[in-house]
């Protein structure tokens, strides 16, 4: 990240016509001088083409930052190839054919082996034949054109009605793996082929079905080609057998847990949450202290009935307070999902009214509250009375009991009484 943060300050170039001269200034080694790269910045942006420009030159890559006559591989990020050639017309470039055009995938696949790899057909952008656009099913109309489908995820209506589950989680246990890794052009590699397929209407059933679409990469593809080929992911089924996958899926699960101390436990040799619980030695943030000890209620899942129970009892809370308050349920069950891991809420005030209170004002409610249950509770099971708002009840004498106080409440119940502040229960 600190080199993201670093590549933010370069300037960019004003975009020029022509041919520029080449960028001789690289203060690091040049391992393969038979390879010029040069990244195209359009879809990609300054931060993201400085970082890999960065990336590839610290691996020995000759990368120019201008397009030039010793430039021998274009690499584009969701681009495809007519959008590709339209660029260079627009550099004035006359002969293309010079050029390897490439997609992204193959500056990873280097990146990755750490040397420049063949640029096989499934890494080169290609001028498409004019065939008819994907074939859907015939209850698709009208015909899907993959050319029209945007790279961004806020251009795509997309619905839960995920017709290439096998694909996207397969791409979702690679893209977590690489988080583990930290490797995150990886991980948003695989994220947003996940979020493309999911936009898609219809199953992919051959690799035809996703020619042209964006996010599309080499590694993507292999792992798509394997899934029609033989039913399943062979990649994406060794990940989930690794036990460095395994811990780490253990270990993030907990609350206050990240991929840090996920790894600091992992080189200590632990690898269970029970060997964790078990290592009187770990020093745990007060988060993660948390996180172990309400660790059932907090991996289990929330139904739309309790949320919306709990919507109903922050609405009401947040207007004792603020009567004009709207309370607005958003995250996955605002997108229709039927289960969640929490609840996430809005809340907003139209009127002129502000308070930068509310929320602590809610919480201690709320805390007098849990304390108030606990002592109604105690009412019901140890003295045999019922408290409620109105009244207090001996079900033995069958009367109800004089109060004119909380003090004498808890003389009833026969408890010492406890201060507001100390109900922080």
């Amino acid at each position: 990240m600190d080199k993201i943060r670093a590549s933010a300050v370069f300037s960019q170039r004003k975009r020029q016509k022509g041919m520029h001269s080449p960028n001789l200034s690289c203060s690091h080694e040049i391992k393969f001088n038979k390879v010029v790269i040069f990244i195209m910045q359009r879809k990609m942006g300054v931060t993201r083409r400085m970082f890999l420009m960065e990336l590839a030159r610290r691996k020995g890559f000759r990368v120019e930052s201008e397009l030039s006559d010793s430039v021998t591989h274009i690499v584009a990020e969701n681009n495809s190839y007519p959008e590709v050639m339209d660029w260079l017309r627009g550099q004035a470039v006359g002969d293309s054919s010079r050029f390897e055009l490439l997609d992204i995938s193959w500056f990873t696949a280097c990146m990755e082996a750490g040397r420049p790899v063949d640029s096989e057909m499934k890494y080169r952008l290609m001028e498409q034949s004019h065939s008819p656009p994907l074939n859907t099913p015939d209850s698709e109309a009208p015909s899907f054109v993959a050319s029209k489908v945007s790279q961004y995820s806020c251009q795509r209506k997309t619905t839960l009605n995920n017709c290439n589950k096998k694909f996207t989680d397969a791409f979702e246990i690679m893209a977590e793996n690489y988080e583990f890794k930290e490797n995150e052009i990886f991980c948003l590699e695989f994220l947003r082929a996940a979020s493309v397929l999911k936009f898609l209407p219809f199953p992919v059933t051959r690799m035809k079905d996703i020619q042209g679409l964006p996010c599309m990469g080499g590694r993507v593809r292999d792992v798509i080609e394997e899934i029609i080929e033989e039913g399943e992911s062979s990649r994406a089924k060794e990940v989930l057998n690794d036990e460095r996958y395994k811990s780490f899926k253990q270990f993030t699960s907990v609350f206050g847990v990240g991929v840090k101390t996920s790894e600091k436990w992992y080189r200590m040799g632990l690898r269970t949450l029970e060997e964790l619980k078990a290592d009187k030695t770990l020093k745990l943030s007060k988060m993660q202290k948390a996180g172990f000890l309400y660790y059932e209620d907090l991996v289990s899942c929330v139904s739309k009935a309790e949320a919306d129970a709990v919507s109903l009892i922050v609405k009401n809370t947040v207007c004792t307070f603020l009567p004009d308050a709207l309370v607005t349920i958003t995250g996955g069950f605002r997108r229709g999902k039927k289960t969640g891991h929490d609840i996430d809420f809005l809340i907003t005030n139209p009127g002129p009214r502000e308070d930068d209170e509310l929320l602590h004002k809610v919480v201690d409610l709320w805390k007098k509250q849990q304390f108030g249950r606990d002592l109604r509770r105690y009412a019901t099971h140890e003295k045999k009375m019922i408290l409620d708002n109105h009244a207090l009840y001996d079900r033995k004498k069958r009367v109800f009991l004089k109060a004119g106080s909380e003090e004498e409440i808890f003389a009833h119940l026969g408890l010492d009484y406890v201060e507001p502040w100390e109900r922080n229960a």
